[in-house]
């Protein structure tokens, strides 16, 4: 089913506050919401299906850094 005009622009509208907030806070979050709502947007012309939060998982989209290489043993820096 093709989505009516008045469906894309809200969804429009939608993805563009939600950018705009996550430019002026640079929150992880507010990026995350306006990520969602630009998925919500596409899928209306390409017909995949709805994003759901479960994926954008953090444990799925950040890599670990190897702490343990850049401190001491025991975890104590030397000053």
């Amino acid at each position: 089913m093709k989505a009516t005009t008045e469906e894309q622009l809200e969804a429009w509208e939608t993805f563009r506050l939600a950018k705009i907030k996550a430019d002026k806070t640079l929150d992880f979050r507010d990026g995350r919401t306006a990520a969602i709502a630009w998925n919500h947007f596409a899928n209306m012309f390409i017909g995949e299906k709805p994003v759901t939060p479960t994926d954008f998982l953090l444990h799925r989209k950040i890599a670990i850094f190897p702490v343990h290489k850049t401190r001491a043993p025991g975890g104590h820096l030397d000053r």
